[in-house]
């Protein structure tokens, strides 16, 4: 009976083993579940470009220099012109920046008393490069690259961001030395254009997206055909000879016709034009700015007006002034 018990127990045993590899071969010749595909990844574009501030379809950005940079007074300033331009940038900042969050008039007060030597110093100099110019018309020129500059800075569209760059330059200019003046001068010039060259860039970029620029077919060529009128009959006289008729003179030619050039046009805005004062012979007194003078910008101001080159060269003045992108 021993011997008989360990026989079915081994059976038992013999058996489910049988049963676990048959289960394990079952298992092992199921079909894999297939894998979960991930969602289709869905291409997604960058937003378009939007319209900057103060923008308005048709407007004109300034022009980019052959290095891709805008043009504004500021590139290629001698040391006297970049202090000089500063100044005349900060003195805009003093008259329309109450209105943007003020804080500009104190220290540019208390700048060009303090500093009042040497900034005619350099006045002085950079009225110099103007004079030697050779130039017979040099006072002109100066005081169109002035006013040029006056509205630069003036731009509305612009004009917060640049009241807000102004307030940190005004603040930091009173505590430079009199010889590291040129050198701030330049790279607080270049802080002061941001506004004004971002605002180009972003609008540049609207424009090129939904305008993209189409050329105009060439004009056809045509050629006029002369128009041949024929000579007045002649009329005969009493002694049979032809002659032309009584009081019929030749067609003389059209005398020229002087045109004049068109009178310049009133600005859109007298609060945006600020025209700069004539050049005294010493730094101008009367720079102390004592109270803002221009208001809120109405929505005909945004006009952008082209800068112009900041130091003349030596040779014949220009007859006429680099024509401002109209805005």
């Amino acid at each position: 009976m021993h011997d008989v018990g360990e026989t079915m127990t081994m059976r038992a045993t013999v058996g489910w083993g049988l049963l676990g590899g048959l289960a394990l071969a079952v298992s092992g010749c199921a079909t894999a579940p297939a894998p979960v595909k991930p969602p289709p990844v869905v291409a997604t574009l960058p937003p378009p470009p939007t319209m900057p501030a103060g923008g308005y379809i048709g407007m004109k950005s300034a022009p980019k220099r052959a290095d891709g940079r805008y043009i504004t007074p500021n590139l290629d300033n001698t040391d006297q012109a970049a202090v000089w331009h500063l100044r005349n940038a900060l003195n805009v900042a003093a008259l329309g920046c109450d209105q943007a969050g003020g804080g500009v008039i104190e220290p540019y007060n208390a700048w060009i008393n303090t500093r009042a030597a040497v900034i005619d110093r350099y006045y002085q100099a950079y009225i110099k490069e103007w004079q030697t110019t050779g130039w017979g018309d040099w006072q002109r020129v100066y005081d169109d690259n002035q006013t040029r500059i006056y509205n630069f800075y003036a731009q509305p569209a612009m004009r917060k961001a640049f009241c807000a760059i102004a307030r940190e330059e005004v603040a930091q200019v009173g505590q430079v030395a009199d010889a590291d003046l040129p050198a701030f001068a330049r790279a607080s010039l270049l802080r002061l254009d941001r506004p004004f060259t971002e605002f180009y860039a972003a609008y540049d970029a609207w424009r090129d997206y939904y305008q993209p620029v189409v050329k105009a077919p060439p004009a056809a060529q045509t050629t006029a055909i002369p128009v041949v009128v024929p000579p007045p009959a002649a009329v005969a006289s009493p002694g049979g000879a032809g002659v032309a008729p009584t009081g019929v003179a030749p067609a003389a030619a059209p005398a020229d016709v002087a045109v004049g050039a068109p009178a310049a046009a009133a600005p859109i805005s007298d609060e945006e034009v600020i025209v700069a004062p004539a050049a005294p012979a010493a730094m101008p007194s009367e720079d102390m700015v004592v109270a803002p003078a221009l208001s809120a910008p109405a929505a005909s101001e945004d006009m952008v007006v082209a800068p112009v080159l900041s130091a003349p060269a030596a040779g014949n003045a220009p007859t006429t002034a680099t024509t401002p992108p109209q805005g």
